[in-house]
């Protein structure tokens, strides 16, 4: 009897240090700084068109800053010889090096230049070009879904469009303007989709892949150094006083590092640790210790195949197609919280102002001091310039401070996510589906800004859909459900029986509606209901523009009465 092999998942597991002390603290974020600038150089380096298929494997750019690297030992030695030589009158029969071997040795190595181990370059290395991978791989599905909505593309273009933005080679010689140089291999189907199409619509294709790659790229860049990638040779937990201690690398080769942790860590006694990632968190004064796990994934049950669809809402969190509603009264969190930051930064505005029109005048008078004066015009102008640099400094430390402004959002951020995962846990438990399918809200900033007044985009935007989202999908994960998404267009204004456009909306929240044929009804169970049989829907799919969503719901309306009558 063979034995079932169990699905895994992979999950993040924390250690923590105690309370750094000041010397710890100042000697972590020091190397912690240099690692950020040393990852900043190498983002600027690797993260352009030219370098796309590269950080799919983050070992080539790393050989290749080895080979740079050894090209300049090999220079500072051959230039090392020549003056030990000439100091020494030997030079008679020795070469003398070239002006580009004397430039190579003047250059300083990595590690040298930003004063960590050559370790720390590795993983620096490592980091950025899986971070560069995943942008990539995410704008290519953020493109697809672009192209997936242009009803002006061919059907062969837009199949065409979707296997380039998954084939970064393909991509990348596009971008470069050389895409006549592609190779094909017999398992890719770049040359039939290629042969599809006209020289028109190739042509076209190309610079559609241009604009748009080049009007949605990011341009990454580490904007805070609180973390590091270890690999298993720079880290390890070592039993001292009765405690577990983390034992790390430092700067300064052969020098080390032991911060005792605040509990075991039985993960770090594997045979092979493993990669972690260091995050030091300066307001806490202690370093927090990431480790990515195997977990298995456990089945929730083993019954038929069971649909539940899933309404996201403010009011109500999540509401089920099987009439069932989870996380009551949601809104006020978000609304509070929304107002407060409103509130916060209307007062805070004032002084933002103020600030704004002295630095302004700061910035006119240090250009007039630029130009040369009289002795007595120069002492006013720097006398001025001092007393604005110091009420700027005022406003700064006693109206403009940052540091309780996101300590309170992140309390308040922290208890929102704290009611999603209870509501998200009982759901899932209580409905027990097979599979979940739920609306795709991943909508822009831009839409939400021509469509709602200022007080909903508020909510909108202190609503986390991201993290609610991600949760659900998570915790689905580990229970062994699937999730579909779907089109959300138009579920809350039809009606699930009879298929009519709800005539009225009733309620603080909207929450009950009215169908012209069915009476009153709970419009979050209702568009539940949609969403779960929108998932079979063959006409509306995920990219299906929300206009001609409208369009077939009345149609499929209107057809209905007519066969009735």
């Amino acid at each position: 009897m063979t034995r079932r092999k169990l699905r895994t998942q992979i999950k993040t597991i924390r250690a923590y240090t105690v309370r750094l002390s000041d010397d710890e603290l100042q000697e972590l974020d020091k190397l912690f700084n240099n690692y950020g600038r040393c990852r900043d150089l190498l983002y600027g380096q690797l993260c352009g068109i030219n370098h796309m298929a590269d950080v799919e494997n983050w070992r080539g750019p790393r050989d290749r800053i080895r080979q740079h690297e050894g090209k300049i030992k090999q220079a500072r030695k051959a230039v090392r010889s020549w003056k030990k030589a000439y100091a020494e009158n030997k030079t008679q029969n020795m070469k003398v090096p070239d002006s580009g071997t004397v430039r190579l040795a003047r250059q300083k190595l990595l590690n040298e230049q930003f004063h960590i181990q050559g370790r720390h370059v590795t993983e620096a290395v490592k980091e950025v070009c899986m971070n560069l991978n995943s942008m990539w791989t995410n704008l290519g599905l953020k493109l697809k879904k672009i192209v997936q909505a242009n009803e002006s593309l061919a059907k062969e273009e837009r199949q065409y469009l979707n296997y380039v933005f998954t084939a970064s080679y393909y991509w990348q010689l596009i971008l470069q303007g050389r895409e006549n140089e592609a190779e094909s291999s017999k398992e890719s189907k770049y040359p039939v989709l290629r042969a599809a199409l006209t020289k028109d619509q190739l042509r076209h294709c190309f610079g559609y892949i241009r604009r748009l790659t080049r009007k949605h790229k990011p341009y990454p860049h580490s904007s805070a150094a609180r973390c590091m990638l270890y690999d298993e040779i720079m880290w390890k937990v070592i039993q001292k006083d009765g405690a577990d201690h983390l034992d790390i690398m430092t700067a300064v080769s052969g020098k080390r590092k032991q911060l005792k942790l605040t509990g075991p860590f039985c993960y770090a006694n594997k045979k092979k640790r493993g990669d972690v990632q260091l995050i030091l968190d300066r307001d806490k004064k202690r370093l927090e210790v990431h480790r990515a796990i195997k977990a298995a994934v456990h089945d929730l049950h083993k019954s038929k195949k069971k649909k539940v669809g899933m309404d996201k809402g403010l009011a109500t969190l999540l509401s089920c197609s099987s009439g069932h509603e989870y996380g009551f009264n949601f809104s006020q969190l978000v609304n509070a919280e929304a107002e407060r930051i409103n509130r916060r930064n209307t007062n805070r505005n004032e002084y933002i102002q103020a600030a704004k029109e002295l630095r302004h005048e700061l910035s006119a008078l240090q250009a007039k001091l630029a130009i040369k004066h009289s002795a007595k015009t120069e002492w006013r102008l720097r006398n001025r310039i001092g007393s604005l640099e110091r009420r700027i400094s005022r406003l700064e430390e006693r109206h403009l401070g940052s540091k309780l402004y996101h300590r309170q959002h992140a309390r308040k951020q922290c208890n929102m996510e704290r009611i999603m995962n209870m509501s998200i846990r009982k759901m899932l438990l209580t409905e027990k589906p097979d599979v979940l399918v739920k609306e795709d809200l991943s909508f822009t900033k831009e839409k939400a800004a021509n469509r709602y007044e200022a007080k909903v985009r508020r909510k909108l935007s202190s609503w986390s859909k991201g993290t609610l989202d991600d949760r659900i999908e998570y915790l689905c994960d580990c229970l062994g459900i699937r999730t579909v998404d779907v089109n959300p267009a138009y579920t809350s204004q039809f009606c699930p029986n009879c298929g009519a456009r709800f005539s009225e909306r009733k309620g603080t929240h909207h929450e009950l509606t009215v169908c012209p044929n069915c009476g009153e009804m709970n419009a979050n169970t209702a568009a539940a209901v949609n969403i779960l049989r929108r998932a079979d829907d063959k006409n509306i799919t995920l990219y299906t523009p929300y206009k001609k969503v409208e369009k077939i719901l009345e149609d499929r309306y209107a057809n209905k009465q007519s066969v009735m009558a």
